[in-house]
């Protein structure tokens, strides 16, 4: 008979999305095997880099999945919180782990590690399925949001090509202006002309950075997604 703490670990991965389907013998041996964890909130749970040996499980609290960039300095990718399933493929492809994960709420996880895993395989070999389903789906996910997130740039160019013409054409205009002053004599209309002509380019320069603002806030959401 199962202990009130399994019940309850069974309970809790029925609402998971990666292990609801499985049947209520899978359920029992998968809880038997995980353990249960606290850890306290601003703790690392695992570093970029670290060797993958354990799937986690957010039970209660919520983390942040964070990115080193080139700079060295961690940003944080996306929050999850309960039923977030993280670590997935450590305990398949053997990898260093690809993020780093830290908690930012006191938080509770049920940990299968890698041996587990494995072990489980021969009693519960829809667990494996289960969890190749999961990996394909972020697969497919990633691969529409590449697919966005090249539409994007594709834009991007698009605007600093505009940018570049105009600034050209700024240029351009300015030393019109000084030639044709310096001919006629007419300074001052010369350069009325120019400056109207340049008050367009600063409103048109103003319009394609805030499509270039927007584009890079397009590109930081399309490229979390694909992080996450």
């Amino acid at each position: 008979m199962a202990s009130e703490s399994s019940i309850e670990k069974i309970q809790f991965l029925q609402q998971v999305g990666l292990f609801k389907s499985l049947s209520d013998k899978a359920l029992l041996d998968l809880a038997a095997v995980t353990i249960e964890q606290q850890i306290p909130s601003k703790t690392t749970v695992f570093k970029e880099g670290d060797k993958g040996d354990a799937l986690y499980i957010v039970k209660s609290g919520k983390v942040n999945i964070l990115k080193r960039n080139s700079a060295g300095i961690d940003s944080v990718l996306v929050a999850l919180g309960k039923g977030a399933v993280i670590g997935d493929m450590a305990i398949i492809d053997e990898q260093p782990r690809s993020a780093s994960v830290a908690t930012i709420q006191d938080s509770t996880f049920l940990i299968l590690t890698k041996d587990d895993f494995r072990n489980l395989l021969a009693s519960v070999p829809e667990i494996a399925f289960q969890i190749l389903k999961l990996t394909t789906e972020r697969l497919r996910a990633t691969n529409v949001h590449l697919k966005e997130l090249e539409a994007s740039t594709n834009k991007m160019e698009d605007v600093i090509r505009v940018i570049t013409k105009i600034a050209r054409k700024s240029n351009l205009l300015s030393l019109n202006a000084s030639i044709e002053a310096a001919r006629v004599g007419e300074a001052g209309r010369a350069f009325s002309v120019v400056a109207a002509e340049m008050k367009k380019l600063a409103e048109d320069s103003a319009q394609e950075a805030k499509k270039i603002d927007g584009l890079l806030q397009d590109l930081q959401t399309k490229t979390k997604a694909i992080a996450g």
